[in-house]
């Protein structure tokens, strides 16, 4: 039973600055010359990650102090416990985090803490770039992909007009009446529908004003709530799940890399964010995998990137479930905004159809900028900034059941619109966005290749853009060097086996 002056609340650094002079108590000039230049962030970082179970003795810890590695070493055995002839177990691997949480009930004296890591100096950690992967989706990825696809609508309506004839070519002479088709029931179609609707009557002097006013503004309230609580939960996504994930995944893998390049900091660099990579692949040795725990192979043989076979389908289906819903956005813009012609009152706006439906045939520009500005535009960036943040999460899963499950729970938050739609609007105005219509981009279709095919186009998209993630743009794992997957066949096929080990 550990004495009463057990402390569980001890850090750990000071801990680990003994425990790697006791792990190399031999040291050559050259080491110490690399360890001298080693920053005191990084070398504590490697200390706090890899440092194993051991038992330390006085004769050790005094040779460890006597050592000098460099000054923060010394710095720290200077306020080291002052060990008992009985033997002290330094904290041990967690089989999730990497470490525990605590000391392990550690048998020594209080110590002080150890010195905080300066912000600034040669021994700061880099600074945090000021245009990193966020910025570069909210700023770069989502404007431009509406740039291509806007592009590639006015390619396709060019290319409609320049061609020839049905007939003339031998091609098909099948030409289709196109007919204004609806909304999309969800919350910004019921908001479209109401913009339209009340502003024509409110306009037309139809129906009492104060009650076409507040159910126009109760449908923008909802809307509004829509895209505040996307961003909210992706907010609170990326904080709380997906950064713990990234931590957690970098964790894994930096130990991964650090045993099989032979677990020694000469064979070693690190990332920016301070987590091993192999430095050369003549240091990388198969063998050392027997080096690693049960949990830590486990872990290691569970990082997405080591199976492809299952992270592309998966990220394929995630990527593909928003670009459908990116896909109705753009359609939305084309047929309102594109297509519909621009009218200087919104009088003109809608014109009587078969039963209640009601046809819009134009919209004034300020409605067209509203339309803009609250359906279209959040709902394009939050839909990209979720493909990213998706991906991210979903290539920080170490489990591929959780993988799975990961990708379906990322779907609620796309879906939020439809679910606030059928629980929140009343019947009502369900019915009046049923019964609203939207002209069509074409009166005609001519039936031709860009019918038939033009839509597939979009499977490429996400394909290429799955590949570009994994291999280009993903930050969860930088500099991964895609040496788990030949190492981990044996055990994957080990433990799918259904056999006993």
């Amino acid at each position: 039973m550990p004495p009463p002056w057990v402390d569980d609340r001890i850090e750990y650094d000071q801990l680990r600055n003994l425990c790697t002079a006791i792990e190399r108590p031999r040291i050559n000039n050259e080491d110490l010359d690399r360890y001298q230049k080693t920053t005191e962030a990084h070398a504590l970082h490697l200390r706090d990650e890899f440092c194993r179970q051991r038992h330390v003795s006085d004769d050790l810890a005094a040779a460890a102090i006597r050592m000098q590695l460099s000054h923060f070493l010394a710095g720290a055995c200077k306020h080291a416990v002052k060990f008992s002839k009985s033997r002290a177990v330094l904290p041990e691997a967690d089989g999730h985090l990497g470490f525990l949480d605590r000391s392990s009930k550690l048998t020594r004296e209080v110590a002080e803490p150890a010195p905080p890591t300066p912000d600034a100096g040669p021994q700061a950690l880099p600074p945090k770039p000021w245009f990193g992967a966020q910025e570069y989706v909210l700023f770069v990825i989502a404007p431009g992909s509406a740039f291509v696809a806007l592009a590639f609508v006015v390619f396709l309506r060019h290319f409609e007009a320049r061609q020839t004839p049905s007939g003339e070519d031998g091609g098909d002479l099948e030409v289709v009446d196109r007919e204004p088709e609806g909304l999309d029931e969800d919350v910004y179609g019921a908001g479209i529908a109401a913009l339209v609707r009340d502003s024509y009557s409110m306009i037309d002097g139809k129906g009492d004003f104060i009650l076409r006013c507040s159910r126009l503004a109760s449908s923008f309230l909802l809307m509004a709530f829509v895209v505040f609580l996307q961003i909210y939960l992706i907010k609170q996504m990326q904080a709380l799940v997906a950064s713990r994930a990234v931590t957690e995944i970098r964790s894994i893998y930096g130990r991964y890399e650090f045993v099989m390049y032979g677990a020694d900091v000469t064979h070693n660099y690190l990332t920016p964010n301070g987590f091993p990579r192999g430095l050369d692949e003549k240091y990388f040795d198969a063998s050392n995998f027997a080096r690693l725990t049960g949990d830590e192979k486990d872990l290691a043989c569970n990082i997405p990137f080591s199976q492809m076979q299952i992270l592309v389908p998966i990220l394929f289906i995630w990527t593909l479930t928003i670009v459908a819903d990116l896909r109705r956005c753009g359609d939305l813009f084309v047929r309102l905004i594109l297509a519909t012609p621009t009218i200087t009152s919104m009088k003109d706006a809608v014109v009587e159809g078969d039963g209640e439906c009601e046809i819009i045939v134009g919209l004034t520009k300020e409605v067209k900028a509203m339309l803009l500005s609250t359906c279209m535009i959040p709902r394009w960036m939050i839909d990209v900034y979720l493909l990213w943040l998706g991906c991210r999460w979903l290539c920080a899963t170490p489990n591929f059941g959780d993988l799975l499950l990961n990708s379906v729970a990322l779907e609620f938050v796309v879906l939020l619109k439809d679910t606030l739609f059928i629980g929140v609007v009343p019947d009502r105005n369900k019915r009046a966005t049923q019964s609203t219509l939207i002209q069509p981009w074409q009166k005609q279709e001519r039936a031709n290749y860009r019918v038939f095919l033009s839509a597939f186009v979009l499977v490429l998209v996400s394909f290429s853009w799955v590949f570009y993630y994994i291999y280009r743009f993903q930050a969860v794992l930088p500099d991964y060097k895609w040496d788990v997957h030949e190492v981990c066949k044996s055990y994957i096929q080990s433990i799918t086996s259904g056999k006993s080990r």
